[in-house]
């Protein structure tokens, strides 16, 4: 059985015998290459260990691999149950948008269609008796439709004649007589089915997982709980306006629909006569359905229903009339006026309510205008133009125009996408491709440079990044917002791809741009003296590919975590009165913390800069995890501790073995390319030996070459500590990360060298200072980022050697840069997956309440990022000696990737829509409220978290 018992003793066999292979396989090759068999027994002892943990963690992780047929049945249920709390929410509430029962529902009768559009009565009564000719008011067709065996029933109605508001009140009144665990009746607007592509059940299926997110999770390895739900019969699709659908492939999707019906599938369905007239004809009849029609409103029906629901007026004490009295009266006497049949759509009648009635200072007389007015179609076209300025009319003179330009831009969007619902973390769509590829990275250097701010005003903000000049960091951060488009495009999964497919294209892609983005810098800067993080650049292109990568990098962290190229909003895991109260308590420790130590450093007590940025960091976090903690999270089913435990786990788990395969691969790579750049441009210098050139004099002795000045230099040292190596920078150079928190011998010092002295064994060189005001004589010092000083022949000449040298000044340092990336994503893949849980858009109170849940877990993911990624970097920080920069690269991780965290989220891609769409005018920029005010108003209608508006006719 697949998934099942045997399923996963194979698989975990198999994973043991390919252990077990790799560490017979590594036993023989350390034993040929090291010559000392203890050692070798050593490491392939401790990797077996490694390897030992890492299955057992893996095989807790899986746990047990089977899912009982009961669980999976009361998972479905519970779907189910959560799911009808949504639809009566969303339906319930449009009822009162629409004042349907205010003061009543508008009574649409209806009667048995032509029996040629419906199936053979031995199959719709299934061999009882067919009742005789009969008509009844809108309610009777639930009874109806209860009434059939199959349960299968087809609406049809002209245009605006009632068929959606039909689907409501049915999905409403079947809703109030459902058990629970029962079937729940959902409404599936037709409108961009392709049935010559997609069957019902598979666009069923997409159309729950697109409305109801929550729907969209995995039931089992080959269905979504959506899926699941149509399968098992929990769900009664009520698909309404089959007329919306493409004019050929009516019948084709009558085919489709008898093709996969069966019992446990029955359905509504509502369209115009003609639509389905043409489907039957071309194709076939509804298997097992019923047909009804629903009537034309007469003139006594709609004339009552806007009387009733005007304000009265009394004339001189008499009989109350309207503003509708005198209309009404011609329209009785002439029913042939074009107002009086258009009146006898039910959506008119409401359009016309809204327009001239409820106060509003228009009078319905211009309805009688027939040079104005002179058809059916002018009258409709006057009404649909004129509601939403009514909708409107009390917010102003210049309300209305506005209002109307702004939802004509949201109306556009939906037709050129084929949807009629529209949430706010979609508002991306509406921007430029161009903006919507570049903007992530641009946030992320915006909320980054805020943070910033605490450490300019305690005047240390250069110690932090160790740039050059102002071209280098604009390059800097033009070549992070290239790698951010990029990486966004190319690392985030979309959703087409299999986690094996896109954990391959992450690499490749990864490795690819590495690879040419090091070969840039190997042939723009120069190598020759050695590679190490933090190094002055030789001019701006460096620099510029050097940021594209390190933002390439934060986007395949996310990557990898799972965060998709189209972010949906997500809450935070507690919603419990535990998890609450823990989020409210650890949210108030680092806002307190964050905060008062925020306060030292502008006090001018506290100076360490990365004090400073630890500390806003922390009160960044503190206060939105304390917010989260004041409201429900969006889940429905809080996990509990374990569970979460587990979730965290398990990321660190997979997201340290997906960044490590992906950050060694493409750092081999990238070291590979970068290191044969530099052979190639090693293998070209002019020999120097006993020659002055610049004031330089370069002698070579026993293989030992060096160039001497005796010309005073200024310059930085950088001393990291614990007895290692300085580091010197030329004058105009600042040394990145001078004082570091938890180094506190790392310092730098300025220095004035009479004599300097570069010296060179098989290509390696150090550069011996002799500086006035330090203790000890002579420095030995890192000389690659004081290069500059020398003449471009003498840099060829000193890093003259062998392969095996230039290897080795540059290879190890990538390597070691592919381990942290492996380390790094795996904290940022457990913090993802740890703080991220889909949100109840289903159940939302509404788009400002998810809106405000996915705000606040952005900021408390993003903060916690930044942190554990700051606690994991610190025994980088602490590693002796500095060894090939890495404290540099530590240090510049964690706040980066907090921001980034917030730049590809939801809501942080909704700020961005947001901006762009206020600076262009096309939308406010309080748009949130604008859209409950048009919701508000009648104009458009809610659904979850997401907005629609209240008629298709009026969207068109």
């Amino acid at each position: 059985m697949r998934g099942g018992w045997q399923g996963v003793r194979v698989r975990r066999r198999l994973g043991l015998a390919v252990c077990g292979v790799t560490l017979v396989a590594l036993a023989g090759v350390l034993r040929l290459w090291w010559r000392d068999a203890a050692t070798a027994g050593v490491l392939v002892s401790a990797i077996g260990a490694f390897v030992s943990v890492l299955a057992l963690v893996g095989d807790f992780l899986r746990g047990d691999g089977e899912v009982s047929a009961r669980s999976a049945r009361e998972r479905g249920r519970a779907a189910a149950d959560a799911l009808a709390d949504a639809v009566r929410e969303q339906w319930s509430a449009e009822a009162r948008l629409r004042r349907l029962g205010d003061p009543a529902p508008l009574e649409v009768r209806w009667t048995v269609a032509d029996r040629r559009l419906a199936d053979h009565p031995r199959n719709v009564r299934r061999a009882r008796p067919l009742p005789a000719q009969r008509a009844g008011r809108l309610d009777d067709v639930i009874a109806e439709f209860a009434a059939l065996p199959g349960r299968r029933m087809v609406v049809l109605g002209g245009p605006g004649s009632g068929k959606s508001v039909l689907a409501m009140r049915f999905v409403l009144a079947r809703l109030a007589e459902r058990a629970p665990g029962g079937p729940v009746p959902v409404i599936f607007p037709m409108a961009g089915w392709d049935p010559w592509t997609t069957g019902l059940r598979d666009w069923l299926a997409g159309r729950l997982a697109l409305d109801y997110r929550p729907l969209a999770a995995p039931a089992d390895e080959r269905r979504t709980l959506g899926r699941a739900l149509l399968d098992a019969g929990l769900v009664l699709p009520v698909l309404d306006g089959f007329d919306e659908l493409a004019r050929p492939a009516w019948a084709e999707a009558v085919r489709r629909v008898n093709a996969e019906l069966d019992d446990e599938l029955p359905l509504l369905l509502t369209g115009r006569g003609e639509a389905w007239a043409a489907a039957v004809a071309e194709g076939d009849v509804l298997t097992g359905a019923d047909v009804v029609e629903l009537l034309p409103l007469s003139p006594a029906q709609a004339g009552a229903h806007l009387e009733r629901t005007a304000r009265p007026r009394y004339p001189d004490g008499g009989r109350p009339v309207t503003v509708w009295t005198p209309v009404l009266r011609v329209l009785a006497e002439r029913p042939e006026l074009p107002a009086a049949l258009a009146l006898t759509s039910p959506l008119m009648v409401a359009l016309a309510r809204a327009v001239y009635g409820d106060g509003g200072s228009r009078d319905p007389v211009e309805l009688l205008d027939e040079e104005r007015l002179p058809t059916v179609e002018a009258v409709e076209e006057h009404l649909l133009e004129a509601f939403v300025p009514a909708a409107f009319v009390d917010a102003g003179p210049e309300a209305a125009p506005v209002a109307v330009r702004r939802l004509t831009v949201l109306a556009r969007t939906l037709q050129e996408r084929g949807r009629g619902r529209l949430g706010w973390w979609e508002l991306e769509a509406l921007l430029p491709p161009a903006v919507g590829v570049f903007a992530p990275g641009l946030v992320m250097l915006v909320v980054l440079s805020a943070l910033l701010v605490p450490v300019v005003l305690a005047r240390a903000a250069a110690e932090l990044a160790g740039a050059e000049d102002v071209v280098s960091v604009l390059a800097t951060l033009a070549g992070q917002t290239l790698g951010f488009a990029v990486g966004t495009v190319f690392l985030l999964p979309s959703g087409r791809l299999r986690p094996g497919a896109l954990l391959v294209r992450q690499t490749v892609v990864t490795t690819g741009a590495s690879v040419l983005l090091w070969i840039g810098v190997a042939w723009t800067d120069d190598l020759r003296f050695g590679f190490r993080f933090g190094a002055v650049s030789d001019g701006w292109v460096p620099d510029l590919l050097g940021g594209c990568l390190f933002s390439l990098l934060f986007t395949l962290f996310f990557g990898i975590a799972g965060l998709p190229r189209r972010p949906v909003p997500s809450g935070l895991p507690w919603t419990g009165r535990a998890g609450r109260a823990a989020a409210r308590i650890g949210g108030a420790v680092l806002l307190v913390g964050g905060t008062g130590v925020l306060g030292a450093v502008l006090l001018g007590r506290v100076a360490n800069p990365w004090t400073a940025l630890l500390a806003t960091t922390g009160a960044a976090a503190g206060g939105a995890l304390l917010a989260s903690g004041t409201r429900r999270g969006g889940q429905a089913r809080p996990p509990g501790a374990g569970r979460l435990a587990r979730r965290f786990a398990s990321g660190v788990v997979r997201g340290t073995a997906a960044a490590l395969l992906v950050g060694v691969v493409a750092c081999t790579a990238a070291g590979v390319a970068a290191t044969g750049v530099t052979v190639l441009r090693t293998r070209s210098a002019e020999d120097l030996a006993g020659r002055a050139v610049e004031g330089w004099r370069f002698t070579e002795r026993h293989g030992v070459r060096s160039a001497v000045t005796s010309r005073p230099m200024r310059g930085t040292l950088l001393f990291p500590g614990d007895g290692a190596r300085a580091v010197a920078y030329p004058q105009d150079a600042r040394p990145p990360d001078c004082s570091l928190p938890l180094v506190r011998e790392r310092r730098c010092v300025r220095f004035v060298s009479r004599r300097t002295e570069f010296e060179s064994r098989d290509g390696a060189v150090v550069v011996r200072l002799a500086p006035a005001g330090i203790t000890g004589g002579e420095t030995v010092a890192y000389a690659a980022n004081l290069r500059s000083v020398l003449p471009e022949r003498g840099r060829g000449w000193l890093t003259r050697g062998s392969v095996a040298g230039v290897v080795a000044r540059c290879l190890p340092p990538f390597l070691a840069a592919g381990v942290l990336i492996g380390v790094v994503g795996g904290c940022v893949c457990g913090v993802y997956r740890l703080l991220s849980a889909p949100s109840d858009l289903m159940r939302a109170a509404g788009p400002g309440a998810s809106l405000r849940t996915d705000r606040a877990a952005s900021l408390t993911r993003g903060g916690g990022v930044a942190l554990l990624v700051a606690v994991v970097c610190v025994p980088v920080v602490l590693l002796p000696g500095d060894w090939g920069g890495l404290v540099h690269l530590g240090t510049q991780l964690w706040l980066p990737l907090g921001t980034a965290a917030l730049a590809l989220s939801a809501w942080g891609r909704f700020v961005v829509a947001r901006v762009w769409l206020a600076g262009t005018g096309r939308l406010p920029w309080r748009l949130m409220r604008f859209l409950e005010d048009a919701h508000r108003r009648g104009v458009l209608r809610r659904s979850g978290a997401s907005f629609e508006f209240r008629h298709l006719r009026l969207q068109t």
